[in-house]
């Protein structure tokens, strides 16, 4: 029975893993590629560790999403400043990056395009304490600021600003 089940999880997961038999399109390896060095010069610059991307890449790449951790609490210009210049180095790097380039749904790629979310934590890794910014993130062209919302078990958004006005208001 044991080697029954053992041998019908293995093909469940052989024959149901699509990259098994659809390997990554170009596309999404270079978009990968672009992510990960972001990652790491954000790690060294910024203390901000990757905990998770993602993006739309149908035919195209439309979109392109990272998230991370920053483990100390900020106040919301620290927070703005912590996101904005998140988003605007994966920007950066998306637009320079001329192997990539072919295959953007348009170009330049704007906040429009990314979505970079930033998740608070003190620096033992507990959470922020209640009213303080849980979650920073540009999405939609948009930076939009979250605090616990305990009594909906959810996130209530407090602050929310044009991408544009947001890196206008801060300096690198």
């Amino acid at each position: 029975m044991k080697l029954i089940f053992t041998c019908g999880m293995m093909f469940s997961f052989l024959f149901g893993c699509s990259s098994f038999w659809h390997p990554l399109p170009d596309y999404e390896k270079i978009a990968d590629d672009i992510t990960e060095k972001t990652a790491q010069k954000l790690k060294g610059k910024k203390n901000l560790y990757l905990v998770g991307t993602g993006g739309g890449m149908m035919n195209d790449i439309q979109a392109m999403h990272m998230s991370f951790h920053f483990y100390q609490e900020v106040d919301l210009k620290e927070a703005r400043e912590l996101v904005v210049y998140a988003a605007n180095e994966y920007l950066l790097d998306i637009n320079n990056n001329e192997e990539i380039r072919p295959y953007l749904h348009e170009y330049p790629f704007t906040a429009q395009n990314v979505e970079v979310v930033v998740f608070f934590y003190n620096p033992d890794g507990s959470k922020v304490a209640s009213g303080k910014i849980k979650v920073a993130a540009v999405k939609q062209g948009k930076v939009v600021y979250y605090i616990d919302y305990p009594e909906k078990y959810t996130l209530k958004s407090i602050y929310e600003e044009p991408y544009e006005e947001a890196l206008q208001a801060i300096s690198f």
